[in-house]
């Protein structure tokens, strides 16, 4: 198996490395039946990593400045197009597998996605994504340490700034996403939290220590001037990227299936 930790730290900020590395863990395994849509597909440097079975399909996105390298990534994308992922511009049933990973929380009309996700699949198709879940403001560093000193108030107002200026339109927890998914016809088959309490303090902490590492990209393009940075943090961070999975976590894999036509819908 790959070591997507390794990988993701050679291109990105750690706290974004240790947290990309696991969701590659998850999205590897999605069984990839073509043509397969990727909806949120970036500059396709997540799917270069985790996705084996290339080149997919079609990736869309709306970042339009992200296309480009997206496009020019050898072997990732039969065709990349900018889109929205609230009027996908393809025909009912296009697809049989729809991949999107921690995308769709970004996006406010929640309702207007998941129909069209829904709608571009064709019956039977598998639609994978990770979200983050409604504990991810509590697991947080700043709101543990804050909560811990007594001061709940100031804890709870660490983990809305931080998922106002995540842009998380919608962390909700499994049962609310069940019904989300099953009010457009898709029936949750697998899922999982991951990032533990633990991992996602980490994560935090990382975007603070991880300060010099972004005046460095900005300044000479690059996350990790050493190699030996790289090699620290990796240690650091290794011990999250291969915890077993916790009863709950900061974030959740879901995977679901669109009923075939003439089903009941009960699973």
């Amino acid at each position: 198996m790959k070591d997507y930790l390794s990988l993701q730290l050679q291109d990105m900020a750690p706290h974004r490395a240790i947290l990309r590395a696991v969701e590659c863990r998850f999205m590897a395994r999605v069984p990839l039946t073509p043509p397969v849509l990727d909806v949120g597909c970036g500059d396709g440097h997540f799917a270069s990593i985790a996705y084996d079975r290339l080149p997919l399909d079609v990736g869309i996105d709306v970042m339009a400045r992200d296309l480009p390298e997206a496009a020019a990534r050898k072997g990732v994308y039969r065709q990349v197009m900018f889109a929205s992922a609230t009027e996908l511009p393809f025909a009912d049933g296009s697809f049989n597998t729809v991949v999107s990973n921690c995308v769709i929380e970004h996006i406010p009309d929640n309702a207007a996605v998941l129909r069209e996700i829904a709608r571009v699949l064709a019956p039977g198709g598998v639609f994978a994504t990770t979200l983050p879940s409604e504990h991810y403001p509590d697991f947080l560093l700043g709101a543990t340490a804050l909560t811990r000193l007594g001061l709940a108030a100031a804890g709870r107002a660490y983990g809305r700034f931080f998922n106002r200026i995540s842009n998380h339109f919608h962390v909700y927890p499994p049962e609310e996403w069940r019904r989300r998914l099953a009010a457009v016809g898709l029936t949750v088959e697998e899922h999982a939290y991951y990032f533990s309490p633990a991992a996602h303090r980490r994560f935090d902490l990382s975007h603070y220590l991880g300060v010099p590492n972004l005046i460095s990209k900005r300044l000479l393009g690059r996350w990790m001037l050493f190699d030996a940075q790289r090699r620290a943090f990796e240690r650091w961070l290794r011990p999250y990227y291969e915890e077993e999975l916790p009863a709950v976590g900061a974030y959740q894999f879901v995977l679901c299936r669109k009923r075939a036509e003439g089903s009941d819908g009960r699973s």
